[in-house]
């Protein structure tokens, strides 16, 4: 006897002991555990072993080999936990870990443990339970971790006040996490959530902590961890982000941002932290994402003003006013208006500039409110200040923000109605950039802001010599030139030029010309001599009080003739075209070439420009022999002499002249031009000056243009989805082949010129499809990717249901902008699957609700899919859902043959993976504490090649075995028949098919029809379902008289039939087929007085050797079947061999 030990776990199952464990195990929420120090032998609750995977509920050698469901960066310090605990006198403890779950994630656990030891305090036994703290609000439900009100008490109890401590906090953030969650849906966020987390913690040392923040957020904490190392993990978690990710079979694509901030150098409290690592995420993000920002303290000073500018928005606008500048006639002075500017002060005093508050404004989208209020002021003082002068016009900024506000223009009505001002008195000023923009509400707004007749000024331009050519595009009043070319007029030749060019071009464009930052009487008088029409600056005023500007400029003590003083214009214009050696630098100044001409069409001078353009040999070879450097004809024929003379003729007749040529060097190459010749005065006459631009350059890049655009039609024809561009303009302006063949088109020019066709006029939601198509484009410019159903149609009328996915693309228009590819999947092949997979589920579901014995389906993981009543009833649960989530609590902890009832489940389940059928007896526990012998028939049941098979669980309560018997009896009886109708069964129907599959000697032709009685719902809701059982009997057994004898037939399911026929030609059975649909509705059917047809449509298929069994046959059918019925029902359909 006395050789080895017994374990405590080798004790009779029978024993007391065993019982408890085994009852509180099994009801206990929490995992329950016993350890036996002496034989190192675990032994774990069943919801321990599931939920952490454990390969049994008995493991041995634990506290040597570790034990291995806790985080490889736990463990180490966990055995030293135990040691010390088994070593020390304590009689409990408690701990904390994270530990690996079956699934593969990381959860946190908290436990309490108690130990017992002998008389000599040698420790024998541990007894523990450990809490899963995800269920607890200490820890984040979606990720698992421990959320960052945690790393504040690791900080406080680790880090805060210790001499030499050090700590780093990184905050993440994921870019763009709404449109994960836009895209897809808030629980598909949450397994991103979940997964991005547990793959970050695998990314961790050990001193590294992750804790959940806010949102997208998670914190990361580093006791005594040096920048470089937190920088350095920064740049793994961005590598690892930067790749492709799946979730769930979607796959999707993110960034991260983060924000770094260290203790105790930046900050000197936890506060502090979570503050400072927030702004440098803020700065991260704002700079464009997918980066790291390092704290600075300027970070939370911007963070201060944007706090600052909010609060002051909610107190009514606190610490915003107006000042307002003067602008005047550039000729005399006097005021023709004012531009209102805001300015702001900080509560303690300090005036904050436009350039730091405006961005921020507009970043937090503030600038709407604080915008509209500003323009609400302008238009009170120009209310009250018109009155003084009826002419003042209000110049008012106009944030980019604020245009692509849909109801901005209704806003400044309302503002205009509501102050009686106006249109005429109110001028809004906008960017160059504003007018070229692609954004279709901003276009749309200026459109209304022009119909309101309300004046629009181009601010702030100068952007160079392609603008020029814009302007007389953009629809604008005035042109506002920027302080930069007005200071350098007297520095540089190149901007007085460009200066007089816009002024002359803008007269020509009915558009007048304001310079702005006019300081000194010098730049004052030389606007004055290029005739500009409105000037403003600090010369006339800087910007003062609304108060200020009313006394000193709308009263009658202003004089504007103190500022104006007599010019003697002719002097300094002789003094500027009599001076040569100014002129010729001007000349050279100008980046183009540059030719003059007199009227008689000589060259009286050129510039470098022009000696390096033609590679002359010198200015005197240009002016002598200027006609060898164009080609004798130009492209359209002409003589190139003759062109010139005509030419040079409407620039001195209208002053401005604008055309292509064609040029060639001394060696003959050509040399596309643009010229633009401009009449100046010259001594008491004027002269032409020609600048010639090269457009080599430019066409090379058209070129280069039409090759990308091949490229891209290449690109669009490999793509396997039907593929389409459009243009800014809602334009259909290319698309692939694959378009062309779904719509079977000849061309794809065919389907560009007809695309508005190939929709039915209406969507399925009443929309109608040209109006749907073109918002849904503009949302997508707008929005930058969209997807929607949506109902094509054929030429044919054949429609086609597809899957819309719209998206952006920036740059590929030639101007830059973008443009929209619509992609367009067909639906036909997935709905008419998702249709098979409803029949499939109808079917399974049929299956389960009509056994007479308890059924429970599992799939082949061993999840519980499904039940039927009677498993519920058996089992005493309360619903199908505790049955399928808490099986096996319904199991003894054994079974009469000594297994444990888990460990066999599995294994017969295993069994019957391989050998497809399995039958043994077994043992349930109902929620009355009764024992049930049941015999179990395990069935894997093959769906298909793919969908994931299924085991068929179905248990016969042997307690009735008496009743069960008569139950099967009766239902081998009415196997065949069906009980109201009095036809075959549809299994037995089906039977015979196989049969007649397997008769392949016989060469008569097989024909299958499926028969549905046509709304025969309404049959049931109007007059009962009584009515419709004896509508059911009465058609068919019509049916039945009209088919030749000895015709199979079936119910199939409902109001569908199947009959067989055999041995009968296409022609007599097509007949046969229109005299049975015609027949039917010429019966008379009553109930309880209501007198009522019916009508049935037919599906009918002739067998054919592609047909290798009766499913095939029936989902022919089936298609047959529909196909009447989409062609309107009471009519039948036979598909030819």
């Amino acid at each position: 006897m006395g050789g080895a030990r017994m374990s405590l776990f080798d004790i009779n199952p029978d024993r007391e002991e065993a019982f408890l464990y085994k009852a509180v195990s099994s009801i206990c929420s929490d995992y329950l555990y016993i350890w036996d120090l002496e034989e190192d032998i675990l032994l774990a609750s069943p919801n321990m072993v599931s939920d952490l995977g454990l390969d049994g509920n008995r493991m041995t050698n634990c506290f040597h080999s570790g034990i291995k469901w806790i985080h490889p960066h736990d463990r180490e310090r966990v055995r030293e936990l135990y040691r010390t605990f088994i070593r020390s006198d304590e009689d409990s403890q408690n701990l904390e870990y994270q530990a690996l779950t079956a699934d593969g994630n990381y959860i946190w656990l908290s436990g309490r443990e108690k130990i017992k030891r002998d008389d000599t305090g040698k420790a024998l036994l541990i007894v523990g339970i450990l809490r899963n703290l995800e269920q607890y609000e200490g820890v984040d439900q979606v990720t698992g971790l421990l959320r960052h009100g945690s790393a504040r008490e690791r900080f406080e109890n680790t880090t805060e006040g210790r001499a030499g401590s050090h700590g780093e906090v990184l905050l993440l953030g994921i870019d763009g996490f709404k449109n994960i969650n836009i895209l897809n849906s808030h629980s598909f966020g949450d397994f991103v959530l979940r997964t991005t987390a547990q793959d970050i913690l695998k990314l961790l040392p050990e001193q590294v902590k992750l804790y959940r923040y806010d949102g997208d957020q998670f914190l990361l904490y580093g006791n005594n961890v040096r920048r470089e190392e937190m920088l350095r993990i920064y740049g793994d978690i961005r590598k690892y982000a930067s790749g492709s990710h799946r979730v769930n079979g979607c796959s999707y694509r993110f960034t991260v941002s983060g924000g770094i901030i260290a203790y105790p150098e930046e900050a000197h409290s936890w506060g502090e932290l979570e503050k400072g690592a927030c702004a440098a995420l803020r700065q991260a993000k704002t700079n464009g994402k997918d980066q790291c920002v390092e704290f600075t303290a300027e970070l939370l000073e911007e963070l201060q003003l944007s706090h600052c500018l909010a609060r002051s928005v909610d107190n009514g606008y606190e610490g915003f006013r107006l000042v307002f500048q003067p602008i005047c006639d550039a000729g005399t002075l006097k005021v023709r208006g004012a531009e209102a500017l805001l300015r702001y002060t900080m509560p303690d005093g300090r005036e904050i500039s436009p350039t730091e508050f405006i961005p921020l404004l507009e970043g937090s989208r503030l600038i709407l409110p604080v915008g509209l209020w500003v323009l609400e002021q302008a238009v009170i003082a120009c209310k009250v200040w018109s009155r003084q002068n009826p002419d003042f016009i209000m110049d008012v900024n106009v944030s980019f923000v604020q245009l692509q506000d849909s109801g901005f223009c209704g806003k400044v009505d309302a503002l205009l109605q509501k102050y009686d001002l106006p249109a005429q008195n109110l001028a809004l000023e906008l960017t160059e950039s504003y007018f070229i923009t692609n954004d279709s509400i901003v276009n749309e707004s200026l459109e209304c802001l022009n119909e309101m007749h309300i004046e629009l000024s181009m601010d702030d331009f100068g952007i160079g010599y392609s603008s020029l050519g814009r302007l007389s595009e953009i629809d604008m009043d005035v042109v506002k030139v920027d302080r930069y070319f007005v200071k350098a007029l007297h520095i540089s030749q190149y901007n007085h030029d460009f200066v007089e060019s816009v002024i002359r071009l803008c007269h020509n464009l009915n558009k007048e010309v304001c310079m702005e930052g006019v300081e000194t009487k010098e730049e004052w008088e030389t606007i004055s001599l290029l005739n500009a029409d409105l000037v403003q600056g600090f010369y006339i005023s800087r910007p003062v009080e609304p108060e200020v500007f009313y006394r000193k400029y709308l009263t009658s003590s202003y004089d504007s003739k103190s500022l104006v003083s007599p010019i003697d214009k002719e002097k300094i214009q002789k003094k500027l075209v009599n001076n040569k050696e100014l002129l010729f630098a001007m000349m050279n100044a100008t980046p183009l070439c540059l030719i003059l001409w007199n009227r008689q069409f000589e060259i009286m001078a050129c510039n470098e420009k022009a000696v390096q353009l033609f590679r002359a040999d010198g200015k005197k070879d240009i002016i002598e022999h200027f006609y060898r450097f164009s080609p004798p004809c130009q492209e359209d024929g002409r003589s190139s002499v003759e062109t010139v003379h005509e030419r040079i003729t409407e620039a001195f007749a209208s002053g401005y002249s604008e055309f292509r040529w064609m040029h060639c060097d001394k060696e003959g190459n050509s040399i596309p031009a643009e010229v633009i010749s401009v009449r100046i005065p010259y001594l008491d006459d004027f002269v032409v000056a020609s600048y010639t631009r090269d457009l080599r350059a430019e066409i090379e890049l058209s070129e280069k243009r039409w090759k990308f655009r091949m490229r891209l039609k290449a690109l669009l024809d490999a793509t396997p989805l039907c593929l389409n561009l459009w243009d800014k303009e809602f334009h259909n302006i290319m698309c692939n082949r694959e378009a062309v063949k779904l719509f079977e088109l000849d061309s794809e020019q065919d389907y560009l010129e007809h695309f508005n066709l190939l929709s039915p006029e209406r969507q399925p939601d009443g929309s109608l499809s040209t109006e749907g198509a073109r918002e849904k484009i503009k949302e997508a410019m707008q929005k930058g990717r969209i997807q929607f159903n949506w109902l094509h149609q054929k030429p044919d009328g054949e429609l086609i249901p597809a899957e819309i996915t719209l998206v952006r693309i920036e740059g590929l228009e030639e101007d830059g902008s973008a443009m929209v590819a619509g992609y367009t999947r067909d639906l036909r092949d997935q709905l008419r699957a998702e249709k098979a997979e409803r029949l499939m589920a109808r079917r399974v579901r049929a299956v389960v609700d009509s056994s007479p014995l308890a059924c429970v389906l599992w799939n082949m993981r061993q999840e519980a899919l499904d039940c039927n009543q009677i498993a519920v009833e058996m089992l005493g649960a309360r619903d199908k859902e505790e049955v399928l989530h808490d099986f096996d609590s319904f199991l003894p902890l054994y079974q009469p043959d000594g297994s444990v009832s888990v460990e066999k489940r599995i294994k017969t389940m295993n069994e019957v993976q391989k050998n497809r059928r399995c039958v043994f007896e077994w043992v349930y526990v109902n929620r009355n504490g009764e024992s049930i012998p049941c015999e179990v028939t395990l069935v894997k049941a093959v769906i298909g090649k793919d969908d994931e098979d299924i085991i068929i669980a179905y248990s016969r309560d042997l307690r009735e075995l008496k009743r069960t018997l008569e139950i099967i009896d009766r239902l081998k009886r009415q196997a065949c028949y069906d009980a109201l109708t009095g036809c075959l069964t549809r299994e037995y129907f089906i039977e015979n098919l196989t049969v007649q599959f397997q008769n392949e000697k016989t060469d008569d032709p097989v024909m299958l029809g499926l028969l549905d009685l046509d709304g025969f719902k309404n049959v049931n809701d109007t007059y009962g379902h009584e009515a419709g059982d004896m509508t059911l009997k009465r058609v068919i057994k019509r049916v039945g008289e009209l088919l030749p004898e000895g015709t199979l037939i079936g119910r199939f399911g409902g109001d569908e039939f199947l009959f067989l026929l055999q041995g009968r030609e296409q022609g007599s059975v097509s007949r046969m087929l229109c005299s049975i649909v015609e027949q039917i509705p010429q019966m008379q059917l009553e109930y309880k007085g209501n007198i009522f047809t019916s009508s049935i449509s037919i599906g009918a298929v002739f067998r054919t050797p592609e047909d290798t069994c009766p499913e095939d046959l029936i989902r022919r059918a089936d298609d047959a079947l529909y196909q009447a019925k989409r062609n309107g029902r009471n009519r039948s359909v036979l598909v030819q061999e």
